[in-house]
């Protein structure tokens, strides 16, 4: 093991966008030899490893085939190997790796005098654990029943690791009958009984039965309002019933109403709790498209209004065409909501409809030079073209140039183009966590130029600068966008839209639930989708390449328009929530504009998506220098969901 290495990296980098040739690439050769390296690492051929490994202690990668080496057999390197790689590469994003694959290998070994010593900076909470259980080893207890405490009191299961921290709370008797109980709250409230239950088992035996019939409320509500121990006011019996009406609430408001109107009389709520509760089912009414909801909302004690029950109470006046009440909401926000463009519109909109002509216009006037979903519908109010606003990033070159000399950048540049797309992420992430707004501004430009779109759009957006549109939405993969948007009859604007709202050009992308590339394509969809339309996908790996991607993406995209005669609105919605949840949002017997309907969309996330999807279309019909089509003209009025074929059966 190589002990003490240091190296100076003297690079002058030529600023090379993706298509240059390779002999503007003075780092072509040795990146295919560390990609010889890694791969030989990778297989543990050791030998052809370590010749390869000499020829690179010069490559501004070189550190990350250190850091591999030594990771990958880390129980058999000395600690002052490991200290002295650290020490080389202070302030970069190996060190901090490197520094906490040695914590979790000195936790293994329970070194712990050591461990706390390399202790430093935030680290995972399986980490924290075992920073406290060193601590309780070596008896550094100072500050140590706090920090475990913040670790204990949450609501859900903590990881292995800090059961040992958690019993020297228990043993030393920290933990009081109080804290449990609240502990217990937060994890009935997080959705884990089977945590509060585990909770439960120190109480005493009346408490422990308060957790269970508590238990038994979270599946049966409205039979444990029926239960004999709620019959005295106690304060364990009403947490219960307001966790039951609640949790009842979710699926049926007015039962839940009905209920609370019995039992409110009965028991000595707080102002505070009944406040509370009302707020909470009058949220869920609302988004169980309840006729009554603004009713029960507008009844709300002020005490317990906040800002999602403004936000609702505009939401469901505007569904229910109640003008008068959204101008009395959109004049009663806080002064931090008040230049929301959301509200901004519908308040123009509504003193439209009251008479209020002259005020109307002036609002959508200003409203319409924004660029965004809001601003575009007051343009077509106005009948005015869309305002874009272009605004290209102003640079200096030479401070360009210097930005991608930094040692970082060089390293963030060759993983990207090394294919190594996780840790160049990571590199990037390092080195742009703390830089200046201006600085962001030509990071985003740089990546602009390498064609690491999505890091361009991610840190652009970081230095709140939204108007350079040529590197905000990008139009690459031009040629196959073009050709498959018009074999499955889509707009190419459309296909751009969707990419870009789902990954953001990054042709990698995963999601957490397992979507994978330009178009986030489930497996399965995209198995499924590829076999009706005869596109051969051996392996949903290959999901991953562009091309198949946005084949068999736009394929998928057809098929979820034509289930919606080719609403827009609605097939948004079901791409990003699915046909199942966009059947339970139609209306039942009556046509509904969809502005208004968009509107009352529940989910924060799917509202979002469609305004942006429709957003997106105009911009990107603006980048393709073709006409935009006015957003209305995308935004038919949204039909009972028998009248859809995604919706029969």
């Amino acid at each position: 093991m190589r002990t003490g290495f240091r190296f100076i990296i003297i690079f002058g980098w030529l600023l090379a966008g993706p298509t240059s040739a390779a002999t503007d690439d003075p780092l072509a050769a040795d990146r295919a030899l560390f990609l010889k390296a890694h791969k030989a690492l990778n297989e543990k051929r050791f030998r052809d490893y370590r010749k390869l490994e000499k020829q690179l202690t010069h490559y501004p990668l070189y550190p990350y085939l250190e850091f591999w080496d030594m990771r990958s057999n880390l129980v058999h390197v000395s600690n002052e190997d490991i200290a002295d790689f650290i020490e080389r590469h202070q302030g970069e994003s190996v060190s901090a790796r490197m520094r906490q694959s040695w914590l979790y290998q000195l936790a293994r070994q329970q070194d712990w005098d050591t461990f706390l010593d390399v202790y430093s900076g935030n680290q995972p909470v399986t980490l924290q654990c075992y920073k406290l259980q060193g601590q309780i080893k070596t008896g550094q207890e100072q500050g140590l029943a706090d920090a475990a405490l913040k670790l204990w009191m949450i609501g859900k299961s903590q990881v292995k690791n800090c059961d040992p921290v958690f019993k020297y709370l228990e043993d030393n008797k920290l933990i009081t009958d109080e804290l449990r109980w609240q502990r217990i709250r937060l994890a009935m409230h997080a959705g884990n009984p089977s945590l509060a239950r585990y909770l439960a088992k120190p109480l005493p035996e009346e408490d422990r039965a308060w957790v269970d019939l508590w238990r038994e409320a979270r599946n049966h509500p409205a039979k444990t309002l029926d239960s004999p121990k709620l019959k005295k006011d106690s304060a364990h019996a009403r947490e219960i019933i307001l966790y039951s009406v609640r949790r009842i609430s979710r699926s049926n408001a007015d039962l839940a109403f009905e209920k609370w109107a019995q039992l409110k009389p009965r028991y000595d709520f707080t102002a505070a709790e009944t406040g509370e509760l009302e707020k909470n089912m009058s949220l869920s009414a609302a988004w169980q498209r309840n006729p009554r909801a603004h009713e029960w909302m507008v009844a709300v004690p002020d005490e317990a209004v906040d800002a999602k029950l403004r936000e609702w109470r505009i939401r469901t006046a505007v569904s229910d065409g109640n003008w008068p009440a959204v101008v009395t909401h959109t004049s009663n926000l806080a002064p931090e909501e008040t230049q929301r463009e959301e509200w901004r519109y519908w308040r123009a909109h509504a003193l439209d409809q009251t008479g209020e002509r002259a005020r109307a216009l002036d609002d959508f006037s200003r409203l319409a030079r924004e660029r965004d979903y809001h601003g575009f519908l007051a343009a077509d109010f106005m009948n005015w073209p869309y305002e874009m606003s272009n605004q290209p990033i102003e640079y200096d070159p030479a401070a360009l140039e210097a930005l991608a000399n930094q040692p970082g950048f060089i390293r963030a540049r060759e993983l990207y183009k090394a294919e190594l797309f996780i840790d160049a992420r990571r590199e990037w992430h390092w080195i742009t966590r703390n830089l200046s707004l201006d600085e962001l501004k030509l990071a985003a430009v740089l990546a602009e130029q390498w064609g690491w779109h999505d890091r361009a759009i991610l840190t652009v957006a970081q230095s709140k600068d939204y108007n350079d549109l040529n590197l905000r939405f990008p139009i690459n993969y031009q040629s196959e966008v073009r050709k498959i948007a018009k074999q499955f009859q889509l707009e190419p604007a459309h296909v751009y839209a969707v990419i870009r709202q789902e990954s953001a050009f990054n042709k990698d992308a995963r999601s957490h639930a397992g979507a994978l590339g330009l178009m986030q394509l489930m497996p399965r969809t995209g198995r499924v989708t590829a076999k009706k339309h005869n596109i051969a996908l051996p392996s949903t790996s290959l999901l991953y390449e562009p091309d198949k991607n946005i084949s068999i993406g736009s394929a998928y995209l057809k098929q979820v328009m034509e289930a919606y005669d080719d609403n827009i609105v609605l097939a948004s919605a079901a791409y990003n929530a699915g046909p199942h949840r966009v059947k339970r949002w139609l209306p039942e017997d009556e046509e509904k504009p969809a502005a208004r309907w968009i509107a009352m969309v529940p989910f924060n996330e799917t509202r979002n998506y469609i305004q942006r999807i429709l957003a997106y279309i105009a911009i990107y019909d603006w980048r393709l220098e073709q006409p935009a089509t006015p957003l209305k003209k995308h935004m038919p009025l949204i039909r009972p969901n028998e009248t859809y074929a995604a919706t029969e059966k």
